[in-house]
């Protein structure tokens, strides 16, 4: 491309699923289905409600298939729609707190490694790390980390997604970077992970 995009890995089958393919449509809810659940368990809901919320998300995005522009890439359109969901689902809950999930609920999706002692290191890592984020870091970092270092958008696709300057969405990872590794290495973990020098 002479625009310097990187391509949509998922077009092809977003224009098949407009055009009323089904097939295409399951292809892309197999595709995606896991990352939206885990970023939606990410913002500490009960899997449960990550579950139901996953199910509302897709149903959204084939009722608005017509609405995707293309002015991000498809899975961060997706993303989008979830994290607005999550956030109407937390005003409605006047009982919402941010509670850690269980480790259950993130361990309960299917892991690539086959290495027993490799599997346990990193359900260590992400047991501390879930908790440190939910410790240590502001609403705003923690969804700025989650989307820049754990979802994997830029951070022009996560200033999109959060609808705030793209400057705004590096400021928030440096300092919840700084953040979590200052209140792990508080907590005797910090060789556990590896970040960017602050």
């Amino acid at each position: 491309m002479t625009n310097g995009k990187v391509p949509d890995p998922d077009i092809r089958d977003v224009e098949a699923a407009r055009g009323g393919d089904t097939q295409a449509f399951s292809q892309l809810l197999k595709r995606l289905e896991q990352r939206v659940f885990r970023f939606i368990l990410r913002h500490s809901l009960s899997n449960e409600d990550a579950q139901d919320l996953t199910q509302e998300t897709f149903l959204e995005v084939y009722r608005n298939l017509d609405h995707f522009h293309g002015n991000s890439k498809f899975s961060t359109w997706v993303l989008g729609i979830s994290r607005h969901l999550v956030l109407n689902h937390i005003n409605r809950s006047s009982s919402f707190r941010f509670a850690i999930v269980d480790d259950a609920d993130l361990t309960q999706i299917a892991d690539e490694g086959n290495d027993p002692h490799d599997a346990c290191q990193r359900e260590a890592r992400l047991t501390i790390l879930k908790h440190g984020i939910q410790k240590h870091l502001s609403p705003e970092w923690r969804e700025a980390l989650v989307l820049v270092c754990l979802e994997g958008l830029s951070y022009r696709e996560a200033a999109r997604l959060l609808e705030i300057p793209e400057a705004t969405v590096k400021t928030r990872v440096f300092r919840a970077r700084k953040a979590l590794r200052a209140g792990l290495t508080s907590e005797g973990h910090s060789e556990l992970f590896t970040f960017d020098s602050p």
